[in-house]
């Protein structure tokens, strides 16, 4: 009986034979690739490697739109330095501390504390907030003239909101900043 439907072929398993000695096949027994074949592109010099390749337009990527580094807090004596002489304002998921900024241009900081979240819900807290600082706290200092040191520290109820509910705080505490120097 064939158990076999239309589309399937029914196979049996090759059943060795007894006395035989496997067949090894000559070495240009093989009739795809032709007896002039040239080498593979490995054997190429590596002086040659690249001039073959095109030259690629620069385009705006991800690692353009990014905070630049001279956009960033990063020593920890200037982090502790921002925590202990700046000035704090609270908001209900963000502490934000503040200060003139020593540079001629303002800086943006972060600090999310694990509080017994996983390292994703974290990263993702951290990006948000690096985002936010990019796109609203930055350009608005820029535009009212204002450097400063601006620090954002996630509280522990950071990881359960969404991005519009920290981007507002944030715009919140970056206006009043922007009105309160003018």
């Amino acid at each position: 009986m064939n158990w076999a439907g239309w589309h399937e072929a029914d196979i049996q398993a090759a059943q060795p034979q007894a006395r035989k000695q496997a067949r090894i096949p000559c070495p240009h027994e093989d009739r795809r690739w032709s007896q002039d074949s040239q080498p593979a592109p490995e054997s190429r010099s590596y002086a040659t490697r690249g001039q073959d390749r095109r030259q690629v337009v620069r385009t705006i990527s991800a690692r353009d739109e990014g905070l630049q580094r001279e956009a960033r807090i990063r020593l920890g004596s200037e982090i502790r330095g921002l925590l202990e002489r700046g000035e704090r304002k609270r908001t209900k998921h963000l502490d934000v501390f503040f200060s003139a900024a020593p540079a001629s241009h303002s800086r943006l900081g972060l600090i999310v504390p694990k509080h017994g979240h996983r390292i994703v819900d974290r990263n993702l807290v951290k990006r948000r907030l690096r985002d936010i600082g990019r796109r609203v706290a930055l350009p608005h200092f820029e535009q009212a003239g204002i450097h400063l040191d601006f620090m954002l520290r996630a509280r522990r109820s950071a990881y359960g909101v969404d991005f519009g509910t920290l981007e507002g705080e944030v715009t919140t505490v970056v206006e009043g900043l922007c009105s309160r120097s003018s």
